[in-house]
C-alpha cells in the first residue's frame, strides 16, 4: 500500500523545507552578549559601556 501524502491541504501544498542550515542568530547574539558581560565583570570593560552595547540595536520604547 502507497502513503498518502496529502495533507490537509491537499496535494498543493507549500514547498517542502529543503535547507539544512537555518539563518537563526540568536545563539551568536547570546553568545557575544555573554562575552561582553564577562568582560564587563573582569574589569577590561566599563559597566556603562557593556550596558550599552548589550541594548545597542533593541527597539527602544518612546
Amino acid at each position: 500500500m502507497t502513503r498518502n501524502r496529502k495533507g490537509r491541504a491537499g496535494w498543493h501544498q507549500a514547498t517542502l523545507k529543503t535547507s539544512k542550515h537555518t539563518r537563526n542568530f540568536t545563539g551568536l547574539a547570546a553568545s557575544i552578549k555573554g562575552f561582553i558581560v564577562t568582560l564587563a565583570l573582569w574589569g577590561w570593560l566599563p559597566m556603562g559601556l557593556a550596558d550599552w552595547l548589550i541594548h545597542w540595536g533593541e527597539p527602544h520604547d518612546e
